[in-house]
């Protein structure tokens, strides 16, 4: 019998992780948190202009050290593709306003409640997969 869980929201989402162990609950917040970064970075990349493949292979999402009890994941753009200021900030040779990541995060904070429930309920569910593994069933 395979037990199922319903998440509707973040409450749901802390009641969960306060019946688990601490570390498993922060490494599922820390995949969660990395997972909705992937997701800014792919909605980014989808908006780039075409003919700049450096700079769609140069973006990637990364998990970084932050102050005790925070979690981060940042989106970044590799040194070579330097100009993805000139495109996000300014115009590119184009004529044309990019703002690539400002529109990626704009999408994302309209829907960000989804997304969040979406990734935790992605991780959680691999979480108990594992776990279900190690003790062998």
């Amino acid at each position: 019998m395979r037990p199922t869980t319903t998440i509707r929201g973040i409450d749901d989402v802390d009641n969960l992780l306060s019946k688990i162990a601490p570390r498993q609950a922060k490494n599922i917040m820390r995949a969660t948190v990395h997972g909705v970064a992937g997701e800014i970075r792919n909605d980014a990349k989808k908006s780039m202009p075409t003919d700049v493949g450096v700079m769609k292979r140069a973006t990637k999402s990364k998990r970084r050290r932050g102050k005790p009890g925070w979690i981060r994941s940042d989106v970044v753009v590799a040194k070579d593709a330097f100009y993805w200021r000139f495109l996000e900030y300014g115009q590119g040779p184009d004529g044309v306003e990019h703002a690539m990541f400002m529109r990626a995060v704009e999408k994302f904070r309209q829907d960000m409640h989804r997304t969040f429930i979406e990734q935790f309920g992605k991780k959680w569910e691999a979480a108990l997969k594992r776990a279900a593994k190690r003790n062998g069933n």
